[in-house]
């Protein structure tokens, strides 16, 4: 005998998208509206694990891994600072320069999580 239990109903938006096969409302119900800095942050995110793939170090892979500054040698650490710099300014938006920055994460023995890297960045980057 089949009970309610075998069958439930879909209840969230995206369990009835799903149960009908409505691809548009299913991906709709799991989006938001673009915020103002949406953008940006996907061109720094970007930034930061183009460059860093470029320069021979792990993949970065999440916005929750951490760097390690005090791991990467200095000369390094000017060419990843440099070369964010570059690809953010490549993309349009004016950045200021980042290697002397990293050079002082290093310096002084910081960690950042990549999101909070990209944060702090945005808020430099112009528009």
């Amino acid at each position: 005998m089949a009970t309610d239990d075998d069958n439930p109903v879909p209840t969230s938006p995206l369990e009835q998208a799903a149960a009908v096969g409505d691809a548009d409302a299913a991906l709709l119900s799991v989006s938001t509206s673009a915020a103002p800095d949406d953008a940006k942050k996907a061109v720094i995110y970007n930034c930061i694990v183009l460059t860093f793939t470029q320069q021979g170090l792990p993949t970065i892979n999440s916005q929750n891994a951490r760097i390690v500054w005090s791991t990467i040698d200095d000369t390094v650490i000017i060419l990843i600072g440099n070369g964010v710099t570059k690809c953010i300014t490549g993309k349009g938006y004016t950045c200021p320069a980042l290697a002397p920055v990293f050079a002082t994460l290093k310096e002084m023995n910081q960690v950042t999580v990549v999101s909070d890297l990209v944060t702090g960045i945005v808020a430099l980057v112009k528009p």
